[in-house]
């Protein structure tokens, strides 16, 4: 364990402690899960790319700025268009989709790392999609 880890860790906890407050501020308000999923895969991400900076710059030079830029990307992506409140369910799929075919194409090396962020995007998306769908009437013949 060394110290990026430990950094990384702490900067995890903080977005986490934050994702806590926002979801208690917010109660059982509409899409509160997936922003929860959404700021843990955010968390998840920061950690992943703080502890694997050192290594990575060592090893691959200038190549780490889109090795690890591309998952810090698509995880903060996800959270602009929820601030935004435009097109969440698809850019959180999209997102999803972008850092789990990076993390297989990294797959040998730093890519498995990023598979959980991306399954954490993905049960994100499937949660906003299925909170709005049932957030829209459904025509009734009376």
């Amino acid at each position: 364990m060394n110290v990026a880890t430990i950094v990384g860790g702490l900067v995890a906890l903080f977005i986490v402690a934050a994702a806590f407050v926002s979801l208690r501020r917010r109660g059982a308000a509409a899409g509160s899960v997936g922003l929860m999923l959404r700021l843990l895969a955010i968390a998840a991400t920061a950690w992943i790319v703080v502890a694997l900076l050192p290594f990575t710059i060592d090893d691959s030079g200038g190549a780490a700025s889109y090795l690890l830029g591309v998952p810090v990307v698509a995880a903060v992506c996800p959270l602009i268009a929820d601030l935004t409140h435009r097109a969440v369910g698809v850019t959180t799929t999209v997102s999803a989709l972008v850092m789990l075919l990076w993390g297989l194409l990294l797959g040998l090396g730093i890519g498995l790392w990023f598979v959980l962020p991306a399954l954490l995007l993905g049960v994100a998306a499937i949660a906003t999609m299925a909170t709005r769908h049932a957030a829209v009437p459904r025509n009734q013949d009376a």
